[in-house]
């Protein structure tokens, strides 16, 4: 028997056993909250499917003391967290700030050099 504190990872073990569990898994606001949240502590490399449909890869972070602080946001914290998908980043490579859909992930590397 696998048990869980954590929301996400009982939503992952509900979603488990249906099809396309995954991904609907990644099309929650509850994942999205998710990788705000992780994503405030550490550095992670996310594939997705851009607007215009080709797809990017981008290491990424929302915590501060990875950020410039020249592009730290105004007030000190990203935008509120909302009830949608849409995760607001900071690009490392590019030094700005970019958002992506969690409903077009396609990949995450959870540890990035």
């Amino acid at each position: 028997m696998v048990t869980s504190n954590s929301t996400i990872d009982c939503i992952a073990l509900a979603n488990a056993s249906e099809p396309n569990g995954a991904e609907a898994l990644v099309k929650t606001p509850e994942f999205a909250e998710f990788l705000r949240e992780h994503l405030s502590e550490t550095t992670m490399a996310v594939t997705f499917t851009k607007k215009d449909g080709t797809d990017r890869r981008m290491v990424c972070t929302r915590n501060f003391t990875a950020i410039p602080a020249d592009k730290h946001p105004k007030g000190g914290t990203t935008q509120p967290a909302t009830k949608t998908d849409a995760v607001q980043v900071f690009d490392i490579e590019k030094q700005e700030w970019r958002a992506f859909n969690t409903s077009n992930i396609k990949h995450i590397e959870w540890k990035v050099q």
